[in-house]
């Protein structure tokens, strides 16, 4: 599929198997599931090359004509089982129209005292991902990652891709299928 391109929106969407704009552990994660047959490589619709400042959701969607909601917005976090506790790390994946209820179910659902925001380095030490353009596929394996509800009814879902100049595109419903996903409904809150 090397001269695979579509388009979405004003967007040219580019085949990801062997993309150049993927981060290697996005690529590893995508090469897993669809051999596997964890996902359908169907709900893979593509990889966007943006500019570097488009990686930010507010300036992204609305250069492109797209709704906010058609966008995944993934936050990195640091939670602990006790105020004393290492940090663990978790991921939020919630449409770009909310923000994840940090203080509320992502704490009640992982049962800790204690969620904060992961520092930068940390978090891109961790993933081999950029800041700005993490993905909420090929996270370590050990990390819960929870999704709103709201992102399974997404067809056309731009998301991070491990890196800042590009998104990867998806249908929203593949997260149902990944290893280590919590679905929660009302994730996301929506912005005040």
């Amino acid at each position: 599929m090397a001269d695979f391109t579509t388009t979405t929106g004003d967007l040219e969407l580019h085949d990801w198997h062997g993309s150049k704009l993927l981060a290697q552990p996005v690529v590893d994660a995508l090469t897993r599931f669809t051999s596997e047959g964890i996902i359908n490589p169907d709900q893979i619709l593509g990889v966007s090359e943006n500019l570097d400042e488009e990686s930010d959701t507010d300036i992204f969607c609305p250069r492109h004509g797209l709704d906010l909601a058609q966008a995944g917005n993934v936050v990195i976090v640091h939670t602990h089982k006790t105020r004393k506790a290492p940090p663990q790390f978790a991921a939020a994946l919630v449409n770009g129209d909310t923000r994840a209820d940090l203080n509320g179910l992502v704490k009640h659902t992982l049962q800790v005292s204690k969620v904060s925001f992961a520092p930068v380095a940390d978090a891109t030490a961790a993933t081999g991902m950029e800041s700005g353009g993490m993905s909420p596929i090929g996270l370590p394996p050990a990390w819960p990652v929870l999704v709103d509800a709201r992102i399974l009814e997404t067809p056309t879902l731009f998301i991070g891709s491990g890196i800042r100049p590009s998104k990867l595109v998806v249908n929203g419903a593949l997260f149902a299928y990944l290893p280590g996903v919590r679905v929660i409904e009302g994730l996301g809150k929506p912005r005040a």
